[in-house]
């Protein structure tokens, strides 16, 4: 069952959004209202790209990696920088 879980998961990426939704999930609630969080985060998606372009999204224990911790916290300063700049 083991093996069967692997062979079916291998390969699958981290999804950007989710990530990204998950950062301004738990870092602004208190600052971007429940009922606005989707279309916030596909807002700020395209806008960075460029963050997670140098994390390998494609290592299917990158959850699990410094590396997660790393994108999650540019992502969280992304998102504060493009808060004070343009609000939600």
């Amino acid at each position: 069952q083991e093996l069967a879980m692997r062979t079916l998961t291998e390969g699958l990426r981290y999804s950007k959004y989710a990530i990204l939704r998950e950062v301004v999930e738990n870092e602004f609630a208190d600052d971007v209202p429940e009922a606005k969080r989707e279309s916030f985060t596909r807002k700020l998606l395209p806008l960075v790209g460029n963050v997670f372009s140098i994390y390998d999204l494609s290592d299917d224990n990158f959850a699990l990696s410094p590396d997660y911790d790393l994108l999650y916290t540019e992502l969280t300063g992304a998102v504060v920088l493009y808060i004070e700049e343009y609000g939600v």
